[in-house]
């Protein structure tokens, strides 16, 4: 039986199961969820007739064009935007070729780049968490395949400037390589680099519904870029691959504006109510972007984990870099969440 080698030596690690019943402040999803009565206003909507078709794309996608002012052939929808990154390994990873990111970054672009015989070259954070765009740029050469620019990046790393994007996007231009733009935290963090879309035709951004919008249980995301790139995207991927609760959910919430700014307001206000108290409490911390703070901790980062799930049900992230040695990540939300986890931090970090 052959196995292809690729898929083979990957090294895999996936979340474990059963969460129910636990504070999520690990994978930054939003801890409440969407308001109760947004998802019974979608779910009266869900007949049987709806379940017995097949998903059509048409509606989301003409929204977003909307949204967005593109044309409905710059837009390709996958499940989740982590999807969308596979379908770009897959059609634009030349195999032996370099993937150039910064390390670390969103583990699933490592992930591709094994999976489709990329080397990626790693442009590692500094210590003080700042990001060398200079070394980043040497690094991009006629053998660079792919370029990602993850903004804000995740767990840690400034955002990029509109004039480092800028610089990146004329590079990958003059090496034939492509450009992701991937704003996976847009809405916590407001710089975008949609408008580099018309005026450069290899880049790609990618957004989610997982984050801001609340729904990572349904999987949905997308990719924007030239009518060129997306048919490609779209020639790579199933018939029929994002299922249609998950279309729905996603045309209702693009369309709520006023529900997107108070989600907005409302993981704001946790965030700022977190970082005032972990400055009252003497803790060092990280926020550069997005809906999550990284903590350095008084004892030790694994333990402090171990004792928040065991004895508080708080699920947070800790990590195995080296320079993230002693620090948790949190995901940020609602005020009240965050009280609950700033009180047992402080009762178990002694």
């Amino acid at each position: 039986m052959y196995i292809n080698p690729l898929i083979e030596q990957l090294e895999r690690k996936y979340p474990d199961g059963n969460r129910e019943g636990i504070l999520r402040l690990d994978m930054n999803e939003n801890p409440g969820g969407l308001p109760l009565e947004v998802v019974e206003s979608v779910k009266s909507k869900l007949t049987p007739e709806f379940f017995s078709t097949y998903p059509d794309k048409t509606p989301l996608i003409n929204s977003l064009a909307k949204f967005h002012g593109v044309f409905t052939d710059n837009i390709a929808i996958t499940d989740g935007s982590e999807m969308a990154l596979k379908y770009i390994f897959e059609v634009f990873g030349k195999p032996g070729s370099n993937f150039v990111s910064v390390f670390p970054t969103f583990e699933m672009y490592g992930v591709y780049a094994n999976m489709y015989g990329l080397n990626h070259k790693k442009i590692d954070v500094t210590k003080d968490f700042n990001i060398d765009v200079d070394q980043l740029f040497e690094c991009i050469d006629g053998n660079t395949s792919i370029v990602s620019l993850l903004n804000p990046n995740n767990p840690v790393g400034r955002p990029y400037t509109d004039d480092e994007f800028r610089l990146v996007a004329e590079k990958t231009k003059s090496t034939g390589s492509l450009l992701i733009i991937d704003e996976a935290y847009h809405y916590f963090y407001e710089g975008t680099q949609m408008s580099l879309l018309k005026e450069y035709d290899h880049i790609i951004v990618t957004r989610t519904f997982s984050k801001l919008f609340s729904i990572a249980a349904c999987r949905i995301g997308y990719a924007i870029s030239s009518a060129k790139i997306i048919k490609m995207i779209n020639n790579a991927r199933p018939t029929f691959d994002t299922n249609a609760i998950a279309l729905l959910f996603a045309n209702e919430l693009i369309n709520n504006k006023e529900l997107t700014q108070k989600l907005i307001a409302t993981e704001l206000e946790g965030r700022e109510y977190l970082m005032a108290e972990l400055v009252k409490a003497g803790y060092e911390y990280v926020y550069q972007g997005g809906n999550y703070v990284t903590i350095k901790v008084q004892t030790d980062s694994k333990t402090v984990a171990e004792r928040l799930l065991t004895e508080k049900k708080i699920s947070i992230k800790t990590s195995g870099y080296d320079i993230l040695k002693n620090y948790i990540r949190v995901t940020t939300g609602d005020v009240k969440y965050m009280e609950l986890f700033i009180e047992a931090l402080l009762e178990l970090d002694k």
